[in-house]
Formats: structure tokens, sequence, C-alpha cells
């Protein structure tokens, strides 16, 4: 039983409740379709249960924003992916950026109960201070599925693939503080 189209919803079942399971499948049929889909299922699901909340289903900057929302979801996931398969370039283990990005699509499924929360957001003080905390929990939850791909894709350990996954933000710190140095200097060596 691999990821195909057939058992979509038993797919995510598996990522909900069973995730290392899903995550260590070694019969993936990976399907690039399958995976874009269902990052725009989770665009499309979490921004129409937003606008019901809201009452602006109608509204053209509703449309807009549902729009941009699948382009930015679908243009995260993919450079997300891309940026992993170059880093495995490095250490020559690339060449599995299908399944990575297969596998970074169902690690973005917690982001569907994002929905109901913003349902208890606007019962009042703790219902927000609640669904905020869950959604945190969540965002930590979506972080360690992205670890099980990654480790599941190149075959890491646990301690590999967490330090896999920081190193984007570790690497814009370092690119920040460059950055920062670079025009402190240019502006100390001009002022002289």
């Amino acid at each position: 039983m691999g990821i195909t189209t057939e058992n979509f919803f038993e797919n995510i079942y598996q990522v909900i409740f069973e995730p290392k399971t899903f995550f260590e499948k070694e019969d993936k049929n990976i399907s690039i379709r399958l995976a874009l889909g269902t990052i725009i299922f989770i665009a499309i699901f979490t921004n129409i249960a937003k606008a019901i909340i809201e009452s602006n289903l109608t509204n053209w900057f509703f449309i807009f924003s549902l729009l941009g929302s699948i382009i930015g979801t679908v243009l995260i996931w993919f450079l997300s992916a891309l940026f992993f398969e170059y880093i495995a370039k490095i250490f020559e283990k690339d060449g599995k950026i299908n399944e990575l990005l297969t596998l970074f699509a169902y690690a973005q499924v917690p982001i569907i109960f994002f929905a109901p929360l913003n349902i208890i957001k606007n019962i009042g003080d703790i219902g927000y201070i609640l669904a905020t905390n869950i959604e945190v929990l969540l965002y930590f939850w979506v972080i360690i599925l992205y670890v099980l791909a990654l480790r599941a894709v190149y075959k890491l350990t646990y301690s590999r693939a967490f330090m896999l996954i920081f190193l984007p933000f570790v690497s814009s710190f370092f690119a920040l503080y460059w950055l920062v140095c670079f025009f402190s200097k240019m502006g100390y060596i001009f002022s002289i």
C-alpha cells in the first residue's frame, strides 16, 4: 500500500495518527500531482473556513486572497524541497526531489486544524489563548513531520534531520548578520 490517489484520505489519517509508519513506508508510489493537490486542498480548506467565519465569501478580496494563498503555499512548498535537495546534493544524496515534494506535502496536513481553531479564537479571550497555544503546538508538529520526511528520504538519523531542518534559520541569521556588518563597514569606510 503506497502513497496513491486511491488511498488519499487513508494517507491523511496515517499522517495524523501514525506519522512514523506513514513516512517510513517502503512502497511509495510518488505522485507530484497528488502532492500538489494535497497542498492546494490544504490552502483552500483553511482559507474557505476562515472566510466562512468572517462572512466574506463573496468578497473580491477573498478571491484574490485565496489565489495568493494557493500560489504562496505552492511556492513555499516547492522552494523548501528544492533547498533541501540542493543541500543533499552537497553530500551526494540528491536525486530524490519527487519523493521529498510528496512527503513535504503530507507534512503540512496538520495545518488543516487551523480552520476549526479560528472558530475557537472568536469565542473570547480564553478561546483565543487556547487556540493560539494549540496552533503553536501544530507548528511544532509540522516541524516534526518535516524531520520525519527528511529522515525517510535521505536516510538520516533523527539528530541530523533536526539539524538539517533548522539550517535555513541559522543560515538566514548569519546572512543577515553579514549583511549588517557589510553595510556598517561600508558606512564606516565612507564616513572617514
